[in-house]
């Protein structure tokens, strides 16, 4: 009898652990009323955002002012850490450099992260909201550079509000049928301090999104020149393809590496295409201003003495759940003169629809000739 008990305890052991790594794998798409609920549970204060078409945007201070998750067509389509309470996914600002003498998130020799909870989580503050309209978030921290020479005091604001459907009275789109959420997002920067930050620093903004897809960027000459991946690992050939006005990259996101497009050759613009859970397709992209000529302060590691990119896309490198890819944008270097602020608009728009229909909204809204680019994992 006892044999049997300890037997039937096993079973019931082995299928309890089966159904919680179930549980897991699923978390790897969890949607946003799954999110709220442990942030209500936890009394997290958070704001959500809803349009005309019942699409959200889901904004939680105490998690870095981020952008945690969007639900377009009752879809999670932005990754969010499948422990809510770690904070982690979504949309996030970052400030460039991260690493060499004027950057404060790598340590001086590159070798782990130093200290940046000032930045995020950081302490945001409400600095103004109109309910379903818009609303401000500011955080004022203090860090010193890697080199020691420059002491930081900031105030980073974070701004949301909706942003319109473009191809709401497209002639071309009447009856077609699709989900979409858009947001008009500004960060900007502030210098509290009475020295002046010459062109040093930089705004950087990064959605994280579910891997296994496509990241298309248009550049205005499609040549070899236009990208390097000397930041991490090198990317495989066979994640690049060369398409007739734009480049394909393949976000694996259990294997690391990171790409960076010169602002020369930036569009302001950067795309990812992907199946959603439901199997059918999903696209976020990013607009942004790019200066070619301007001088952009991230760069890889061994080469710290060349202009830096406007547009970087990066796979990571854990497993399941935790795998995740990242469309990034980041600003020129900003002139920051004592008590001086400088902003970094960014409009994201997502589409949920066929592929046929995503087809042609990407030749639309992406580059004329997006039925013609490479999609991976298609």
């Amino acid at each position: 009898m006892k044999g049997a008990f300890l037997l039937l305890l096993s079973i019931f052991f082995v299928l309890g652990t089966l159904l919680f790594l179930n549980a897991q794998n699923d978390l790897k798409g969890i949607d946003m009323d799954s999110i709220i609920s442990v942030l209500e549970s936890h009394k997290i204060d958070h704001f959500i955002f809803s349009n005309s078409r019942g699409n959200k945007f889901l904004v939680v201070p105490r998690f870095g002012a981020r952008i945690l998750s969007v639900s377009v067509g009752g879809e999670n389509l932005f990754w969010t850490h499948p422990d809510i309470l770690k904070g982690q996914g979504g949309q996030r600002s970052w400030i460039s450099p991260e690493g060499g003498a004027k950057g404060f998130i790598f340590k001086p020799d590159w070798k782990g992260n130093r200290d940046f909870s000032m930045l995020d989580p950081g302490n945001y503050k409400v600095a103004i909201f109109q309910e379903n309209e818009h609303l401000a978030l500011q955080n004022a921290f203090q860090t010193t550079s890697n080199d020691g020479k420059e002491e930081y005091d900031l105030t980073l604001t974070r701004e949301v509000r909706h942003e319109e459907d473009p191809l709401e009275e497209d002639p071309e789109f009447e009856g077609a049928k699709y989900d979409f959420l858009g947001i008009d997002f500004v960060h900007s920067l502030k210098n509290n301090s009475d020295a002046a930050y010459d062109n040093i620093l930089g705004l950087w903004c990064l959605i994280q999104i579910p891997p296994q897809g496509t990241m298309i960027v248009p550049v205005h000459e499609v040549e070899r020149e236009a990208w390097r991946d000397t930041y991490f690992e090198p990317i495989p050939d066979e994640f690049v393809k060369s398409n007739p006005d734009s480049f394909s990259y393949y976000i694996h996101g259990s294997q690391r590496y990171k790409v960076g497009v010169r602002p020369e050759s930036a569009q302001g613009l950067i795309c990812y295409f992907s199946k959603t859970k439901k199997e059918d397709y999903f696209m976020v992209f990013m607009t942004f201003p790019v200066k070619p000529e301007g001088r952009y302060v991230d760069r890889p590691r061994p080469e710290q003495q060349t202009n830096g990119d406007a547009i970087q896309l990066y796979s990571h490198l854990e497993k399941d759940a935790l795998a995740f890819g990242e469309l990034e944008c980041q600003s020129w270097a900003l002139d920051l003169k004592p008590g001086g602020e400088q902003a970094f608009p960014i409009k994201t728009y997502i589409y949920k629809a066929s592929f046929d229909v995503l087809q042609k909204i990407g030749k639309k809204l992406i580059c004329p000739q997006f039925d013609k680019a490479c999609l991976f994992n298609k």
